[in-house]
């Protein structure tokens, strides 16, 4: 895996800028340490291709978070004078599908999330 990869794969889906993305290093940093906790071989046994893959899924989680972190500070809609003007909240909806996607093109390098199978003593 490579956090170089994983910043591209950001900056190619939230089109910033590169004075804008020194913003988000930390968290393309963070995601990238998520998805790398996760993989449930070595690392170093995977080939390239696998290793950009799960890069790449890092730099869409990434764009997520970014997202989300963005939606909280953007007005739903706005006033000025009888022009009413409503965004559509839908981008966060869409980069969560995005990573969803990505996330299970690699679900075969990944630990299972969210399964639990235990025992029940009676």
């Amino acid at each position: 895996m490579s956090l170089y990869d994983t910043i591209r794969r950001f900056k190619l889906l939230s089109g910033l800028e590169d004075a804008e993305l020194s913003r988000y290093s930390d968290l393309c940093k963070e995601a990238f340490d998520e998805i790398k906790s996760s993989v449930k071989v070595n690392a170093e046994s995977l080939d390239s291709g696998k290793l950009l893959r799960l890069s790449y899924t890092a730099g869409a989680l990434a764009f997520y978070k970014y997202c989300l972190y963005t939606s909280i500070n953007e007005p739903a809609s706005f006033d000025a004078g009888e022009v009413r003007v409503t965004k559509s909240n839908n981008k966060a909806e869409v980069a969560r599908t995005l990573f969803e996607n990505e996330y299970r093109g690699v679900s075969d390098l990944l630990k299972d999330r969210g399964f639990y199978f235990g025992r029940i003593k009676a």
